[in-house]
């Protein structure tokens, strides 16, 4: 699937849950630099584990799965920023009190169900 967005930077999406191999969760590039990340967001198995959120080791990825950022023969590794589920949800409660806006803007999801449609449609 190919998206162009408002700047004119056209976007390719693919997945695949069948290949024989598994490829980096994203893998943005542009003409100056390129970002690689291997691997899921780790705190949905730390929970499955026992791993509570006040732990300190919550949300914290290993190093083998941040991501690298540059150009071939010129990159580095960038460490993922720490997972922070309890705020979301903060947030949401926040919002559903009327302290607050909600943590994802609704037009934002709308425009996420409407490709994931348009992606379907091509199925």
């Amino acid at each position: 699937m190919s998206l162009v967005h408002e700047s004119g930077v056209r976007s390719r999406l693919w997945m695949n849950g069948a290949a024989a191999q598994a490829g980096p969760r994203f893998h943005v590039l542009g003409t100056k630099a390129g970002y690689t990340k291997w691997g899921l967001d780790g705190q949905e198995p730390a929970l499955a584990n026992g791993v509570v959120p006040t732990d300190p080791a919550y949300g914290v990825e290993p190093q083998s799965s941040w991501g690298v950022l540059g150009v071939d023969g010129a990159t580095e590794v960038v460490p993922a920023e720490r997972g922070d589920y309890p705020r979301f949800y903060s947030q949401l409660a926040a919002a559903l009190h009327g302290a607050g806006p909600l943590p994802v803007d609704p037009a934002e999801s709308l425009a996420v169900l409407k490709i994931i449609e348009e992606i379907h449609a091509f199925a």
